[in-house]
């Protein structure tokens, strides 16, 4: 390989991932990383089946640690694996999943994945890894000021709680008023380039607003991410004329179902205060986020209090139905879900797990009518084991006003978060945020099978999005940051309602639809993109639905060789699909003339002292033929004020490679721009020229 600028001889050893970026003008220093934070690779791996007969004698753990080092992870990293859940899906398929523990800590957005097929082969690995053998730097800071870090970002008004108990790598501190559950302190590893370093995973839980947020803050005291981990659901939208809905009467499961073996029901009941092992259903008129008192015992099981929709929902009538109501589209979304895979060792929401996997004592807590606000709703969900909860709020668009807990569409909506932040994780911010938003609309309008949302509370007769999904013009080009999560989440959704509508015309059922959507999280790493969403269902359906996800995907700029980074900043649009569609890939009939295709591009910056910082683009490539591209050669550009390089880097068998800008000043670039100008010399090759921004750090 030949490098043009300033090469190390460390750096010029380097053969599977070699990198180059020298910049003439600047003259700075070039540096290489075969691990960028955290090391993440995807496969299918048939070719070399796992019996899960041997799985069953503790082959999984055995099997995923071979396959780790198989993709040259270190010994060290292989034995950090600690499995953390099994257990069966739909179609005979079953699934491990591991997060990665060094020293006893958590190391922070690690995890490996693994699925097998009905008769015990390993099809599909994902994984996300530190490389263990790094040095781990200790913390200049304890718990205590890491939580007031967070509280300074996220929670001002917050009084300092006193440190409670000490459990091994958790602190908690005793709450206030202001908090929902205590502030915990978790001390995490931090994958930072060639090193670990020891940091906090702060989690803070207001009581008022239901704001639940996992601060990362590193060793240094700076904030990493700060995720929020309630769903806000804002429905601005214009008021129409109130409306009438019919009600009818519909039985629960008795002594139980296969989903819920012990029933809905469990305890003690009033009309105002329903609970069971998967929900509990409550009036919280004061906003208190506990039950209101009053309510009338039930000792049959029968809620059939009728509403009155010519009446405000603040009659006593009306608050009853609108718990009962509540209360039971929770049971029966968790039925539904259970049959499709959103089971306990997924992480479902039960209060006893029946043995079955996963941790209980975390049904979703229902508040109806909540008093702390108006036009909304939300769902706040913390880790398994730990208690979701829904807020329903009235809407004063009407007179008299409609109630959200009437409104099967928003109760589905607030559920599918809890859906995809358990099955899927790090659902939040500008794409994943979006995604969750639009995935959340997808059970409610394949549900009811109409599409509009929340036409009902905001009386509104086309619902609360831009458009009816079946009108929507979207593409994954539109996305804009600036547009917000809820309208951005209408791309993804769009393209669900397209799906489903070809899923119809096909003669496939609504079963089959959702055993593709909720099983197809099971092979989604945390923190997707729209590409990423394809790419699960793509590994969850059988290879005969594999063409009608393409073209639905396809149609909206989502094809084979598109991509986009994971802010959204840089999107590569594809309407293509595969010559042929089958297992899953993204031409799983290989052509012998494919050349190298750009398939995904990301960029991240790290800051190295008060003055400088360094950026790393990283590159992945297939061979045109569903496969990685190995072997490849991406030239790359780097510009930006007083920046203007050039150089490339050949990928690994996963196809990737990586290249790192250092030595930066940041008083002279606020960002740098990483473009691939050609793959193995060809600036046509698919998918190029493709460029992606970072921001100095």
């Amino acid at each position: 390989m030949t490098f043009r600028g300033h090469c190390s001889a460390l750096f010029c050893a380097v053969s599977i991932t070699a990198v180059s970026i020298a910049s003439a003008a600047a003259q700075q220093e070039v540096g290489n990383r075969n691990d960028i934070m955290l090391s993440e690779t995807e496969a299918v791996t048939e070719a070399n089946p796992v019996n899960l007969r041997l799985a069953q004698r503790g082959g999984v753990a055995d099997s995923v640690r071979a396959f780790v080092l198989q993709q040259n992870q270190s010994s060290a990293t292989a034995d950090s694996l600690a499995m953390t859940q099994t257990f069966d899906g739909p179609a005979g398929k079953s699934f491990a999943k591991f997060e990665q523990r060094i020293g006893g800590k958590r190391v922070f957005g690690a995890f490996v994945k693994a699925a097998f097929s009905e008769d015990g082969a390993m099809i599909h690995v994902t994984q996300r890894l530190a490389n263990a053998s790094n040095k781990i730097a200790r913390p200049s800071l304890g718990d205590r000021e890491a939580l007031q870090i967070a509280l300074e970002l996220n929670f001002k008004e917050a009084g300092a709680p006193k440190e409670m108990l000490r459990r091994g790598v958790m602190a908690e501190f005793a709450k206030t008023d202001f908090f929902h559950r205590d502030p915990s302190v978790e001390r995490v590893l931090i994958s930072a380039g060639e090193k670990l370093e020891e940091g906090f995973l702060v989690e803070t839980w207001s009581e008022k607003d239901n704001l639940l947020y996992h601060t990362l803050v590193d060793g240094l005291g700076r904030v990493v991410s700060n995720e929020l981990r309630t769903a806000q659901d804002a429905y601005g939208i214009f008021p129409d004329h109130p409306g009438n809905t019919a009600q009818v009467g519909r039985a629960g499961p008795g002594s139980g179902n296969a989903q819920s073996p012990s029933g809905w029901l469990s305890g003690t009941q009033t009309t105002l205060n329903i609970r069971g092992n998967n929900a509990r259903a409550y009036l919280d008129v004061n906003g208190n986020n506990v039950p209101d008192g009053g309510g009338r015992s039930v000792t049959d099981g029968n809620f059939l209090t009728a509403a009155n929709l010519s009446q405000a929902p603040t009659t006593t009538q009306n608050r009853e139905v609108a718990v009962q109501n509540l209360f039971y589209w929770n049971n029966a979304i968790h039925d539904e879900l259970y049959r499709h895979g959103f089971v306990e060792g997924a992480g479902n929401f039960q209060e006893n797990n029946f043995g079955r996997g996963g941790a209980g004592s975390d049904s979703v807590n229902a508040e109806a009518q909540d008093g702390s606000g108006v036009n909304n709703a939300n769902f706040a969900t913390p880790g398994d084991g730990s208690n979701p909860r829904m807020q329903m709020f009235l809407w004063n668009l009407t007179n008299p006003q409609r109630d959200g807990d009437l409104d099967s569409d928003i109760i589905w909506h607030e559920y599918g978060h809890g859906l995809t932040w358990r099955m899927i994780g790090s659902m939040s911010g500008n794409v994943s945020g979006a995604i969750g938003e639009g995935m959340s609309d997808v059970l409610a309008i394949v549900m009811n099978n109409d599409d509009r949302v929340g036409e009902y509370s905001a009386a509104r007769s086309t619902g609360i999005r831009s458009s009816r999904y079946s009108q929507h013009q979207d593409t994954i080009g539109d996305f804009n940051s600036g547009r917000g999560v809820h309208r951005n989440g209408e791309i993804i959704a769009a393209t669900m309602w397209d799906l489903w509508q070809a899923y119809q015309g096909a003669g496939l059922s609504r079963d089959t639809y959702l055993d593709d959507v909720v099983g197809g999280m099971n092979f989604i790493a945390p923190g997707p993109d729209y590409f990423d969403m394809r790419d699960g269902f793509l590994a969850q359906a059988a290879s005969s639905r594999d063409c009608i996800i393409w073209e639905a995907f396809a149609a909206r700029g989502m094809g084979s060789g598109g991509s986009m980074n994971s802010t959204g900043s840089s999107i590569n649009e594809s309407f293509s699909v595969p010559s042929a569609c089958g297992g899953g890939n993204p031409d799983p009939d290989p052509d012998p003339q494919a050349g190298p295709e750009l398939v995904n591009l990301t960029a991240t910056a790290r800051r190295t002292s008060r003055s400088r910082y360094s950026a790393t683009v990283t590159v992945t490539v297939g061979n045109g033929n569903g496969g990685p591209g190995a072997g490849v050669v991406a030239s790359i550009t780097a510009t930006g004020n007083s920046v203007n390089a050039s150089g490339s880097c050949t990928t690994n068998s996963n196809g990737q490679c990586s290249a790192t800008l250092s030595n930066i000043r940041r008083s002279r670039t606020p960002s740098v721009t990483f473009t691939i100008t050609a793959l193995n010399g060809d600036p046509n090759a698919t998918g190029v020229p493709a460029s992606v921004r970072v921001n100095r750090r």
